[in-house]
């Protein structure tokens, strides 16, 4: 049985499929629907995953934008191999998808004994790896339903859905029955065009013990059961009506047999209440087997009835004790509060200055402008010789050039600032949000004399929240004690993306210019793909878009650091003004910024076709003499990018980031390139 398995990059969500074919695009009838946000590249019909001869394959079916395979772009109709570890792209900066797992899931049949009337049937092991869960064939629409309904075995079912809206029976025996539009659900009752129901919306599970419960697959418009959305596993019986989200199909449990009823727990007397007992109510905290509400009112009663004077004394003591710790966190949490709001201030006037350093810039840009046109004009006047009026009208071309280059490399930098401040305003926000609901459940729990026990717990959740807040604010302070425009401003324009051709194939990576002739820093394995040397390497310069034509001057040994050393042809463009050769300027703690080209070209053009380079700001979390690290607001992909300190000095080049811990990164030494310098350039770096 063909199985591929898919995790979204950017939400984590994981999509499974058991077929030999999965369609990709924005028409809602498709395996695999892409209309959310960040999709407006995909096309209606854009791609299809095939599993022909026993392997996957990706091909692209004429899509507008393209489709991509480990940053390759597919030729239309012409279709790769699609392997483990993959990552595949839908449309230029469109979803992302890695490939978990690509092949033929294996099954663990046993044939058990059929009954009359009912085919044998496969018990096989479950797709989401539910225990005692087994998938078996069955059969769906109005044509089935004069079938016999008898269970083949104690590890299956055998139901019957009606729609109300058009009373057909839909039909199916086993031991987990899925409900929902895609080809592999047992059970399909969806009209042609209904977008409500999602591919797989939910199934029905036999559980181990008997019981038969329902669960809501991840849907996107949930599942509805009597009125109730269900959040978790719901005992399923004759007569409940299921609803696929809002406004989708309604389906009336007309038969269920197999399993046994769900266990009834006794309800006391004078604790029932008004809600609906037929859903499953949700998942609380346990305490010894019941529920918080429960063992709250067990522990009062029990009190009660002890008339010992010790015991009341140890209750109402610890009740006084309990109330004052509660003032004591809650007197730090508003302190805590107080200096976090006192930072933002901070980093919200940095952002002031930085933006009056720039009109400063720009107003003296300004002035020296018009400061040529007007000894242009006077040299026109005294009709001068036409040499200097020449030479005036190009020092005011270049002189307006440098004044608009100037204003967007400020520009984009300070937006940059912003959005990381944003985005982690956003963090704390959150952070914040969970504190005050722990803060709630210590006070409601101080009202209930709960025992010391989840005293500690919430404590506990309480100091953690409070080291996340920590952290972010930690991030914060050092986002914003960098200077990103001044440091992008002396910086950027040395930067250029690197397209490595080897096999057919192309690969991006970053890198940057240190001497006036040319001479450009990468990583080892931006032009050795899979430990062989690339058959030709260009470079495009930050806000540039000709791709100029490279060498390779000296690689660092597979056992030496990642590094590589290349040449510009006939280089006439910007340098890094400042590089650290000792290896001293990188301090653990101390701000840090990158400049580099993340997920290569595809989002480094912008609508022109321009290069641009992307920042990001952070710290050093830990320098060493072989290695650096840095932690802040980053993503991978930017292999050969400079990591500078917050005084502009060049003092590493990012090697490599960790896929699960989003934000740190880990930097090779600039020293370590002295090595691979020949003679010319090390003069020209001032290096003896």
């Amino acid at each position: 049985m063909a199985y591929l398995k898919l995790r979204n990059t950017r939400s984590g969500e994981i999509l499974e499929f058991e077929q030999d074919e999965v369609r990709i695009g924005r028409a809602p009838d498709l395996d695999l629907t892409l209309d959310g946000p960040g999709c407006d590249g995909v096309s209606g019909n854009h791609a299809v995953m095939a599993f022909r001869d026993g392997a996957w394959t990706l091909e692209d079916t004429g899509s507008t934008n393209g489709t991509f395979l480990d940053q390759q772009q597919l030729t239309p109709r012409e279709p790769l191999p699609l392997r483990t570890g993959s990552t595949l792209g839908i449309g230029t900066g469109g979803p992302r998808f890695r490939v978990e797992m690509a092949g033929a899931r294996k099954l663990a049949s046993t044939v058990v004994q059929g009954q009359p009337g009912i085919s044998t049937v496969d018990k096989t092991v479950p797709m989401d790896g539910l225990p005692e869960g087994f998938d078996a064939p069955g059969q769906t629409g109005p044509e089935d339903a004069t079938t016999p309904m008898t269970p083949t075995t104690d590890t299956t079912i055998a139901l019957t859905l009606r729609d109300a809206r058009t009373g057909e029976d839909f039909t199916s025996v086993g031991g987990r029955i899925r409900i929902g539009r895609g080809r592999e659900c047992e059970i399909r009752p969806v009209k042609e065009g209904d977008t409500t129901v999602s591919r797989v919306h939910a199934e029905i599970v036999l559980k181990p013990d008997g019981v038969v419960v329902l669960r809501d697959a991840r849907s996107r418009n949930g599942t509805v059961v009597n009125g109730q959305r269900i959040t978790t596993e719901y005992p399923l019986k004759e007569g409940d009506r299921i609803s696929l989200g809002n406004d989708g199909p309604q389906l009336l449990v007309a038969r269920l047999e197999g399993g046994r009823p769900p266990p009834i727990t006794p309800v006391p007397a004078g604790d029932m209440g008004s809600g609906d007992l037929s859903a499953p109510e949700e998942a609380r905290r346990s305490f010894g087997g019941k529920g918080r509400t429960r063992f709250v009112k067990d522990l009062v009663e029990s009190t009660a009835q002890k008339s010992h004077a010790k015991v009341r004394a140890v209750v109402w003591g610890f009740t006084i004790l309990l109330a004052g710790g509660l003032g004591a966190l809650w007197w730090y949490s508003e302190q805590m509060m107080r200096d976090t709001e006192a930072a933002l201030a901070l980093q919200r006037q940095v952002i002031a200055e930085q933006r009056v350093i720039a009109d400063s810039v720009q107003a003296a840009a300004e002035e020296e402008y018009n400061r040529l046109r007007q000894d242009l004009n006077e040299a026109r006047a005294a009709s001068a010789p036409a040499v200097v009026v020449d030479s005036l009208r190009d020092a005011l071309v270049e002189a307006q050039r440098r004044t608009l280059a100037l204003e967007a490399s400020l520009g984009r930098a300070q937006n940059q600032l912003n959005t990381q401040l944003a985005h982690a305003d956003s963090l704390r926000r959150i952070r914040e949000t969970e504190l005050q609901g722990l803060r709630a459940e210590m006070v409601a729990a101080s009202n209930n004399r709960v025992p010391q026990e989840l005293i500690d717990s919430l404590r506990q959740a309480v100091r953690d929240a409070e080291e996340q807040i920590t952290g972010i604010e930690g991030q914060l302070r050092a986002v914003s004690g960098v200077d990103l425009a001044t440091v992008a401003q002396a910086n950027q324009g040395a930067v250029g993306l690197v397209s490595v051709y080897r096999g057919g194939r192309v690969y991006d990576g970053s890198g940057f210019v240190i001497t006036p002739s040319g001479y450009f820093v990468t990583n080892r394995h931006v032009v050795m793909q899979d430990g062989r040397r690339a058959d030709s390497v260009f470079v495009t310069m930050a806000d540039q878009r000709r791709m100029i034509r490279s060498d390779i001057v000296s690689l660092a040994s597979a056992e030496g650091a990642d590094v590589a050393l290349l040449r510009i042809r006939n280089y006439t463009g910007p340098h890094v003004p400042r590089v650290d050769w000792n290896g001293t300027k990188a301090r653990q703690g101390e701000p840090a910024a990158l400049i580099g080209f993340p997920a290569g070209l595809a989002a480094a053009l912008d609508r022109t076709q321009t290069i641009r380079t992307s920042m990001s700001g952070g710290i050093f979390s830990q320098v060493t003499k072989d290695e650096i690290r840095f932690d802040g607001f980053t993503v991978g992909g930017s292999s050969g990018s400079p990591i500078l300190n917050a005084s502009g000095d060049v003092v590493g080049i990012h090697r490599a980031g960790l896929a699960d811990a989003v934000g740190m990164s880990f930097a090779v030494p600039i020293r370590l390139v002295i090595p691979l310098l020949p003679a010319d350039a090390r003069a020209a770096v001032g290096i003896r």
